[in-house]
């Protein structure tokens, strides 16, 4: 297996192949975009002119699994959210509980009580991923009624 770096967003799974998508719990629709030259599977994308790629819609009940995840670690021993990682510099957002001390150690206010800032990669300790099943409530309308 690869690591594809730091995730953040909305993903599904799809015949044990994940893609990004968007999913709206509304209507339980999953969408899955491309714009890869080739279509990435005849049985489920169709080529969508105004996106210019192509295109899935599907339900969660067509998904093997359909899930959010997002990355963090600590910084200086406090949590932070991992945006992306470029030549070895991490953008970061505070995800902790002291937005003074985000202030204080050069992390900027960009909306209220949200601060980001680029750190050393190698300096973020407790890499990890967390993920939130988006399909649970569906499921357990299905299976309990």
């Amino acid at each position: 297996m690869t690591y594809t770096g730091p995730r953040s967003g909305e993903f599904a799974v799809v015949r044990g192949v994940t893609h990004p998508c968007t999913f709206s719990p509304n209507n339980d629709r999953v969408v899955l975009k491309t714009k890869q030259v080739d279509n990435p599977d005849a049985t489920l994308f169709s080529w969508h002119d105004r996106y210019g790629g192509w295109v899935a819609d599907l339900t969660s009940a067509d998904c093997d699994r359909v899930y959010s995840a997002r990355s963090y670690g600590k910084w200086q021993g406090h949590r932070v959210a991992i945006e992306s990682v470029v030549d070895g510099v991490a953008a970061v957002t505070y995800a902790d509980s002291n937005g003074g001390w985000a202030a204080e150690h050069g992390f900027t206010e960009v909306d209220r009580y949200e601060y980001r800032r680029d750190v050393p990669a190698a300096e973020l300790g407790d890499v990890h991923e967390e993920q939130r099943d988006l399909g649970f409530a569906r499921w357990r309308e299905r299976t309990f009624g």
